[in-house]
């Protein structure tokens, strides 16, 4: 069945699970040390069935595992939700899976696994590239485990993006310069680069209102690391495609471009928003589960 939406139809799957909450994060998210994985899959199943009774056939361009951090997920897992997605709809050669990962040494043992089950896109959070810079943003890997999860991610997946944060505290122009020189010198495809905003209900915002958070850039010097930006990275060959993403010609996230497009999407697990049309008319979904049920 062709979709009535030209943008395409994906599926997003939020995995709301971390090993700790960073402070500038305002995500649906949580930290949990053991999680009743398997009474959280039936949920997820439950509701895929559901939204396929509401919208019947749909070509799929795409899946996106967000979070949290969905490689926290047991392969099994993931594969046992492709599975279901795949019986629902049917997963053709060329859909792009995606899921999202961190650095640690444990999620990097985990990129063939993952692999083998039907992701073909990693998207690493990264965040800095320096160890300094990491501890302030409350991550919990090294540069070095960025560095390995880059080049193993590069071997075994299609396709790998990373992130990087700029307009940190201390952070000036030739810093950022610097950074994202480096961050392109690893020769990946596609790289998602947020500048560092303030947001309500985080420890940032409760620190930044105390005080204590020093060294945040002005807006004009945030203005000027989007612009030299735009520069770096359309110099090497990695052009911006919306606000925040930057890729190689045809290696743009689908599942990005669906969404900017105003394509047709399910979103599954706590938080999640969607899109879809039924019957000619448009509408907006969020799902309101609640996690805490499954944690251990």
């Amino acid at each position: 069945m062709q979709n009535s939406n030209p943008a395409g139809f994906g599926i997003y799957v939020h995995w709301p699970f971390c090993e700790s909450k960073c402070p500038y994060c305002d995500f649906n998210s949580h930290v949990a040390a053991r999680v009743d994985v398997d009474g959280f899959i039936e949920v997820f199943v439950k509701q895929l069935r559901s939204y396929k009774q509401m919208l019947g056939p749909r070509d799929i361009q795409s899946v996106f595992f967000g979070g949290g951090t969905p490689s926290l997920m047991p392969d099994s897992a993931v594969a046992t939700i492709l599975e279901e997605i795949n019986k629902l709809w049917h997963l053709p050669n060329d859909v792009e899976i995606t899921l999202e990962a961190n650095p640690s040494s444990f999620e990097i043992e985990k990129f063939k696994a993952f692999r083998s089950v039907g992701v073909n896109r990693i998207s690493i959070g990264v965040q800095a590239l320096n160890d300094k810079d990491l501890k302030m943003l409350g991550r919990l890997h090294s540069v070095n485990e960025a560095e390995r999860a880059i080049m193993e991610g590069q071997n075994i997946f299609d396709r790998l993006s990373f992130d990087l944060i700029y307009a940190r505290q201390d952070q000036n122009l030739n810093d950022w310069k610097d950074e994202l020189s480096k961050a392109l010198s690893y020769g990946a495809s596609h790289l998602s680069l947020y500048q560092l905003t303030i947001e309500p209900n985080t420890a940032f915002k409760w620190r930044h209102e105390k005080g204590n958070l020093p060294g945040l850039p002005t807006e004009d010097l945030s203005a000027d690391m989007y612009e030299l930006t735009q520069s770096i990275c359309g110099d090497a060959g990695l052009q911006s495609y919306e606000i925040s993403n930057h890729a190689r010609p045809g290696l743009m996230c689908r599942h990005n471009v669906l969404y900017w497009a105003g394509g047709e999407y399910v979103g599954v697990g706590p938080g999640a928003h969607g899109r879809i049309e039924m019957d000619g008319d448009r509408f907006s979904t969020i799902d309101v589960m609640d996690p805490s049920k499954w944690l251990r």
